[in-house]
């Protein structure tokens, strides 16, 4: 294979390193006969790669990619759109701004492998992705503190809730992030010129798994919407506006790992989320609080409360246990497997 009469200058220099495996052909590949591109591919694939998940893993992608084209029979200019479509993706995204994770957020495909890889049992908290703005200098705050500076825009919210178990025991170990856009829409990693964190913290539940905050209710915001992914949402007549929610990062010992979000019954594009986020067990009532009584048992003082009332916000998360996530992914293999 380093004879210059059978392969060229680049090929014997990386010779020099690896030999590959050569193959005879010794098929004639043509479309609607019984030896296709796909089988061809398919064939090479499993003659030569080693790793048995990358062979499934590409073995089921070349099928349904091959099924693809052959369901849509997709012109050429139709797939080198695609490609520039794709080049797009990789050539606009950046540490703020990931392109193909807006593609598979927006396309669904988020949800389906944060659902395939945290199962739970029926009753739990429902999980969802977390999103870009989490981050690890997570202030440690205790239950019932206020996670917002007094300049935070928005109008005041109390939120309260209980981490339990299946069995409907409190978590006291729990420990919980949670982060939020203000009432502007806006993350405190969006405002640059601003120093240190907001609107976000990290607190340990107290016994039967009681945490409380206060905060600012936050408002919807729009994902980036000026690249690739944008045109595609505006060309299948969806838009960028997520709704209104709050984030959290529930662990504990021996539990299942929640990330999850919550959204307010009054938010816009509930049904229309554009990362596919919002479930209908996620969504919550807010209510009200008018009487200042309640607003000094929330831990308001005097001056703090704008516009006249309080958002009081409740919720009940259950987590999954290890055991029990095991058992139900187990039973995922046994069904793919059959």
């Amino acid at each position: 294979m380093k004879n210059p009469l059978l392969v060229g200058k680049a090929i014997r220099a990386q010779l020099e390193h690896e030999v590959p495996q050569d193959l005879p052909l010794e098929k004639d590949v043509h479309e609607g006969t019984d030896y296709t591109i796909t089988d061809h591919v398919q064939d090479l694939h499993s003659k030569l790669t080693k790793d048995p998940r990358t062979l499934q893993l590409f073995t089921s992608l070349v099928n349904h990619l091959h099924a693809f084209a052959r369901e849509t029979l997709p012109t050429h200019d139709e797939w080198s759109n695609t490609i520039k479509f794709l080049t797009r993706c990789g050539k606009e995204s950046d540490n703020y701004k990931n392109e193909f994770i807006l593609l598979s957020d927006t396309l669904g495909l988020s949800a389906l492998i944060d659902e395939l890889n945290h199962p739970k049992p029926a009753g739990c908290t429902d999980s969802c992705e977390e999103g870009p703005f989490w981050t690890e200098d997570m202030p440690e705050m205790p239950s019932g503190s206020s996670v917002a500076s007094p300049d935070t825009t928005g109008e005041n919210m109390y939120f309260e809730a209980t981490v339990k178990n299946t069995k409907g025991e409190g978590i006291k170990d729990a420990i919980i992030d949670l982060w939020q856009a203000d009432g502007d829409g806006v993350y405190d990693v969006q405002e640059l010129e601003k120093q240190g964190t907001n609107d976000r913290a990290r607190i340990h539940a107290e016994d039967r798994g009681f945490f409380c905050y206060r905060a600012m209710l936050p408002t919807a915001y729009p994902i980036p919407s000026d690249g690739p992914v944008g045109d595609m949402l505006h060309m299948l007549g969806r838009h960028p506006h997520r709704s209104s929610h709050l984030h959290f990062l529930l662990k504990a010992p021996g539990y299942d790992d929640l990330t999850t979000a919550l959204y307010p019954a009054h938010s816009p594009f509930l049904g229309t989320d554009p990362v596919f986020a919002t479930k209908l067990s996620l969504i919550c009532e807010v209510t009200p609080e008018t009487d200042p009584k309640r607003w000094k048992e929330m831990g308001y003082k005097d001056g703090e409360v704008r516009n006249g009332r309080v958002w009081v916000w409740k919720y009940n998360f259950v987590l999954a246990s290890l055991d029990e996530v095991r058992e139900l992914k187990e039973q995922q293999r046994r069904k793919v497997k059959l």
